[in-house]
């Protein structure tokens, strides 16, 4: 592997990534943060990121197996529709994959063209972005928090609200900007529950990582002589694995009865500490 990480260095980034990836904290920010603080190597590692990468998407994409059968039940006509609840439900696994699709539009177009300020150490791979961007996601949240509340208790999402929460995929491209925390505050910006913003957020999720996987796949095989450590592949795997369906969980039971208010505190002052973090 193209880096100078140790084992035990490696699970203990897998296993951050893995929580960081869906709690509303910022995976790549607080990987920054600790490379930074402890001094480990962040030179490299396309194949472990990669790898990383891979098993948070096989936890999502096992922790919502029920909702991807119910997709295809409903497009291959498996299940019947006859009664108002199951019209309801049909209607929104029909339109469930949509609606991430175009929530992953903007992303798409947007990614690529900033890639290579993105991945500038001396311009955004910095503390001080880092920090001011968890700020400013902090900030973000408390607006979601103290927003007007609908009149209408269930706002049904709509094309519009999807593209909404799309454009705040791209903010989320800085280091320190959660992704699952600016889809969620997006989502309910646009009037849906706490709850169910957040698991349209993982939903937004699979096409997301699916992305960020293809194009680092596409840079390691471009590289030249690119090795890799077996042992830290497959234990960086299994760590993200299980580190991701907890989270997953957690987040999904949290946000029943819990707001963003905590993790707004914690983010300002991660951030402040980062900003300082010479």
């Amino acid at each position: 592997m193209d880096t100078d990480l140790n084992l035990w260095q490696s699970q203990a980034l897998a296993a951050l990534q893995g929580v960081t990836e869906f709690l509303p904290v910022s995976s790549s920010g607080h990987l920054v943060l600790l490379r930074k603080i402890f001094g480990w190597s962040d030179d490299g590692g396309l194949v472990f990121d990669t790898v990383l990468h891979g098993g948070s998407l096989l936890a999502i994409l096992i922790y919502f197996w029920r909702e991807w059968l119910a997709i295809f039940r409903v497009y291959l006509s498996w299940s019947k529709i006859d009664n108002r609840q199951s019209t309801i439900e049909n209607s929104y696994y029909l339109r469930l994959p949509w609606l991430v699709l175009l929530a992953t539009v903007p992303v798409v177009f947007a990614a690529p063209v900033l890639k290579p300020i993105l991945e500038s150490d001396e311009i955004i791979r910095n503390t001080s972005i880092t920090g001011m961007s968890m700020i400013m996601t902090a900030l973000l949240f408390l607006l979601a928090e103290y927003r007007p509340r609908p009149a209408a208790p269930d706002t049904k999402m709509t094309i519009w609200h999807a593209l909404f929460i799309g454009l705040m995929q791209i903010v989320a491209l800085l280091p320190g900007a959660s992704r699952s925390g600016w889809t969620t505050s997006g989502g309910i910006l646009t009037g849906q529950k706490r709850e169910e913003a957040v698991r349209f957020a993982f939903y937004m999720a699979v096409p997301a990582i699916a992305g960020a996987i293809v194009f680092q796949t596409k840079d390691i095989l471009a590289m030249q002589g690119s090795a890799a450590d077996p042992a830290a592949l497959i234990g960086g795997f299994a760590v993200s694995f299980i580190t991701s369906l907890a989270a997953i969980h957690f987040c999904l039971k949290f946000f029943r009865v819990h707001s963003l208010r905590p993790f707004a505190v914690y983010l300002i002052i991660i951030g402040l500490l980062a900003i300082f973090l010479k």
